[in-house]
């Protein structure tokens, strides 16, 4: 196991979070696999302090932002020319670099909480549980530390290998696909399989540097599940309506991206809680369960929908 970390453990699931770096989920297997996370390894750990202008990191994992996205910068004054700009990147340092303090801390279970955040204006909470079952329930409080009014919702992300594929039980009219497109970038290619949505990740063609795209999605029902060769991760969360949610983010997003060289490829698999006005001094909060599955089926839409479908009858049972 890798010092930098702080490991929970059960029923064979183990869950291991930098805890000096953003309190991210950078690890998670099931009877010892290898991660089923998209994380850098040798982001782990830091030794500078965070500041107002410290710069995104790539640790990926399980991070926890806020939204809307377009208001990261604008609510703030310790960074005068980001919030002139309305700068839409990189998050929150403190909340998603910051070392955390561990609360509490059992062999299955553990509490974090941010420095105090300028930025966001937040301390933001995480608990994290392995039940006797294996699933994993993820807790989630922001409190605002400032002086004013906050308007911010929960947003978790959750990075798997971008050659991965997700599902998501949805419609046509339900999603918003956008591509991301310019010189150096062409669209990712994805289909409806009977009742969910799905990308298709595959390397750009070889006068393009990269494949991108980000699909908005209002669900049929509150899941996500991300298949990899030899597991299923399944993501359940609570079902808000539309108009619940920030105008410019929704319910489900998944994000994927390719490039020539498939270390650098990533599937996203992101939620957002609705949206809260906080006063000084209010909470908000945010859940997920997490589900590890194993998987030694094969590698075709087809036959990752028949074994969600197993699942499903399996976990209603």
């Amino acid at each position: 196991m890798n010092p930098h970390l702080d490991y929970i453990e059960n029923a064979g699931v183990r869950v291991g979070i930098a805890t000096k770096v953003g309190g991210t989920i950078v690890f998670l297997s099931k009877n010892n696999s290898a991660n089923i996370l998209k994380s850098n390894e040798n982001l782990w750990t830091r030794s500078e302090a965070v500041t107002a202008e410290t710069d995104f990191s790539p640790i990926c994992g399980h991070t926890i932002w806020l939204g809307a996205q377009s208001t990261w910068w604008t609510q703030q004054s310790v960074n005068e020319s980001k919030r002139a700009a309305a700068d839409v990147w990189p998050p929150d340092p403190f909340c998603t670099l910051g070392e955390y303090t561990i609360l509490e801390k059992t062999a299955n279970a553990i509490i974090l909480q941010s420095p105090p955040s300028p930025i966001w204006g937040v301390v933001l909470t995480k608990a994290i549980h392995i039940n006797p079952d294996g699933s994993i329930f993820i807790y989630t409080t922001i409190e605002n530390v400032s002086e004013c009014e906050f308007v911010w919702d929960i947003w978790y992300n959750t990075r798997i290998d971008g050659y991965a594929r997700a599902y998501v039980k949805t419609t046509q009219e339900n999603c918003k696909i956008v591509p991301v497109l310019n010189n150096n970038s062409q669209e990712m290619p994805y289909s409806f399989v009977g009742d969910y949505f799905t990308y298709n990740p595959c390397e750009p063609e070889t006068h393009k540097g990269e494949r991108s795209s980000k699909t908005f999605i209002y669900p049929t029902q509150a899941h996500i599940w991300g298949v990899s060769p030899t597991h299923i991760l399944e993501i359940l969360f609570e079902h808000h309506e539309a108009e619940e949610i920030h105008p410019e983010h929704a319910l489900i997003e998944i994000y994927n991206h390719t490039e020539h060289e498939q270390t650098n490829a990533l599937l996203e698999l992101e939620y957002h809680a609705p949206l809260a006005h906080l006063q000084p001094g209010e909470f908000h909060q945010a859940w997920q369960v997490w589900k590890v599955f194993d998987y030694n089926g094969e590698q075709t839409e087809q036959a990752h929908i028949a074994a969600i479908a197993r699942l499903k009858v399996k976990s209603n049972g």
